[in-house]
């Protein structure tokens, strides 16, 4: 019999996509998405557990008993980059586009469990090379009327394999051949040429399901599915048609496929969902307009020109929002996080010891509880409590436990009293040689009672010898708190690195005075300690090129969105496979290039510690449970290691129009774009 596991197995790695940090805008690189160091923009409860734990309400009636009609305006700050599904790379473009097209599988949003979509059941044939079964849902249209047949599986995956779009490549790229299958209970066998254990979502749930009528003997590279099809707009199986993209004001989204109403609507696990209601969308449009700018995106909402947009409300304008009747806000959670990368390939920040040390001076009370108003949760694992699997704290302490439990706070900020760093502790543990290696202990004054899973960091002492002497670094001779300078190997910093102090990059502080706020008072932090430090400014784009093209940095701010359920975003951010050998780089061009750029900019595990066989067993793990325990570790290695210092996890409040609209879930992870289809699917107007 064919057999399906219940269970969801990978990160839709096509909508990982860059952010600008804390989730104040989105610009995408290729494969993943990352957000920048800016401004938290973000907001929710007080608490972390009314955000991360919010049990979705239970829809009750039909959408026989709902109004049907209605459009509903969704602002934007930014422009959409495509409407080529296999090109673009900006959430602006795909909060639209994937609800033209549509993967094989689906992604419960409550439960996490992969669920049948285009494809119906499939299973697995275990082997070193293993084989994929599936089969497709019979009866299916393209929204122009067109049959789904089996030509136009078998065109999406060998046109995907062979032209290799880079918003794709870590999904085809174990994937060695399709056929019709030859066994009578499958329609298709889909060879690997390795094991994933990702298998279920990332490898049937990922690529966009493309018309074979329509794409045949396109170069997608330069394919306009707009100019293409100028009275109808890309052909998809979901349930709208992008009837307007102009990319610098609006886009238009109708949703008027019947075929989609009629099958894919009414699977019978939709009509059993307790949160998802059988029949949806209700809406006849959405009418997407874009602004030049946050600020603009947020009057406009709040003067009731647009019903909802992307993000969260800003801290700033919650009471206006809450206390306006027909505004409302959906409660939700992060899809990524925001953190600092270190540059593993230069002395001293490839010595877990130093980084540790630095970690210790960013003051995350004045971050989270000052700044951010409580309207963040503190980061630590490079994984969202949105999506918990993977968690350290969820796969080896109780669900009580997580994000509170004494082994994801070893960084904390050392004080002394109130916001003064302990200097003479840090100083000490640096001295010392010391590293929070996962032993239980005491460090620089704090407890750490040991790892969760019981995984080492990759260092368990300190890989240079430090000192303090006298200042001699201009920086520091500026910084009247400054009494000492490190030495590293008996060289001051600037010594080591050509002259410089450490540098970080900060985003424009007009435009991320929070942030600004933050990083300065961690530089001053890490300048009365004896580290010689410096900030610079540069735009968002600039800061995407140095970091993940040019590969030349210190330390930057930054934040991942739209990150999978399961663990394999780790695999793109931190196995070895994917950083660049700087030595066989050109590094002269100041183009980015999106298709040969590589997401582990860091250098982690080619240099400051390395979880690359944890990463690697857990991806060719097909064991559900046994991946989900070998991700937990090599994400706490991670954490001990630090190539990232997590700064925060998103909490959402996301603006609605509830004077018009009604259907609304909380609890989604990121609602305004990755649970943005079952957000979508119930939304109704009232009356």
């Amino acid at each position: 019999m064919p057999h399906r596991r219940n269970r969801s197995d990978g990160a839709n790695d096509s909508r990982r996509k860059f952010l600008k940090a804390s989730g104040a805008g989105a610009v995408a690189l290729s494969l993943a998405g990352c957000s920048g160091g800016g401004d938290q923009t973000t907001t929710a409860d007080s608490t972390t557990e009314e955000t991360t734990n919010s049990e979705p309400k239970t829809v009750t009636g039909s959408s026989e008993d709902i109004p049907q009609g209605g459009t509903l305006t969704y602002g934007m700050s930014a422009k959409p980059d495509s409407s080529n599904v296999l090109v673009a790379s900006s959430v602006y473009s795909g909060v639209a586009l994937f609800r033209v097209y549509e993967s094989g599988v689906a992604l419960d949003p409550i439960a996490n469990e992969v669920k049948p979509w285009v494809f119906s059941d499939w299973t697995i044939e275990k082997s070193d090379k293993p084989t994929i079964y599936f089969n497709m849902q019979k009866g299916l249209k393209w929204n122009d009327g067109e049959d789904f047949t089996k030509e136009d599986v078998l065109f999406t995956f060998r046109y995907c394999m062979e032209n290799v779009p880079g918003q794709y490549a870590s999904t085809i790229e174990p994937m060695e051949s399709i056929k019709e299958s030859s066994k009578s209970d499958w329609d298709f066998a889909l060879k690997l040429n390795k094991p994933i254990g990702y298998w279920e979502y990332d490898t049937l749930g990922t690529l966009p399901l493309l018309p074979k009528h329509k794409w045949e003997g396109k170069d997608f590279k330069k394919y306009d599915p707009m100019k293409a099809n100028p009275d109808h707009g890309p052909v998809g199986l979901g349930p709208g048609r992008l009837t307007k993209f102009q990319p610098d004001t609006s886009m238009q989204l109708v949703l008027d496929n019947e075929h989609y109403y009629d099958t894919l609507s009414q699977l019978d696990w939709r009509k059993e969902h307790e949160q998802i209601i059988a029949g949806g969308p209700f809406l006849d449009k959405v009418n997407f307009k874009i602004y030049g700018s946050k600020t603009a995106m947020t009057q406009a909402f709040l003067q009731g020109e647009i019903d909802t947009h992307y993000g969260s409300m800003k801290t700033s304008k919650l009471s206006k929002v809450k206390n306006n009747d027909g505004m409302g806000l959906v409660k939700g959670i992060g899809s990524g996080f925001s953190y600092f990368g270190f540059n593993g390939r230069r002395k001293p920040l490839d010595d877990v010891a130093f980084k540790q040390t630095m970690s210790f001076l960013f003051d995350e009370y004045f971050w989270i509880q000052r700044l951010l108003q409580n309207n963040a949760i503190k980061g630590d694992f490079a994984q969202t409590p949105g999506y918990p699997a993977p968690r350290p704290d969820y796969q080896f302490a109780s669900e009580d436990e997580m994000l509170t439990h004494p082994a994801t706070n070893a960084f904390d900020f050392r004080s002394a009293e109130a916001a003064v760093p302990d200097v003479e502790a840090i100083r000490k543990f640096i001295t010392d040689g010391k590293v929070i290696d996962g032993s239980s202990g005491t460090y620089a004054g704090k407890d750490y009672p040991g790892s969760l899973s019981g995984i080492k960091a990759s260092q368990s002492e300190a890989k240079y010898d430090y000192t303090f002497g006298k200042v001699k670094s201009s920086v520091l001779k500026d910084h009247q708190s400054a009494d000492k300078e490190i030495r590293v190997d008996g060289k001051t910093i600037p010594e080591v690195m050509d002259g410089e102090p450490i540098t970080i990059f900060i985003d424009p502080p007009k435009k991320t005075p929070k942030e600004a706020k933050a990083i300065q008072r961690w530089t001053d932090n890490l300048k009365t300690v004896g580290i010689p430090v410096k900030t610079q400014t540069l735009s968002f784009n600039t800061m995407l090129s140095k970091v993940y093209q040019q590969e030349d940095f210190d330390i930057y701010p930054m934040g991942w969105g739209g990150t999978g359920p399961f663990g394999s975003s780790a695999y793109a951010f931190f196995h070895s496979d994917n950083a660049d050998d700087l030595s066989k780089k050109d590094h002269k061009s100041d183009k980015l290039n999106v298709e040969s750029t590589l997401y582990n900019a860091v250098g982690y595990g080619l240099s400051g510690g390395s979880a690359d066989k944890l990463l690697s067993d857990a991806r060719t793990e097909l064991n559900p449970d046994k991946r989900d325990k070998l991700s937990a570790k090599a994400l706490e290695r991670i954490y001990l290691d630090m190539p990232y210092f997590l700064m925060d996890y998103e909490k959402m409040k996301w603006p609605v129009n509830t004077e018009k609209f009604g259907g609304f879930i909380d609890g989604l992870v990121d609602p305004p774009y990755a649970s943005f289809g079952t957000a979508l699917n119930n939304i109704h107007l009232k009356e």
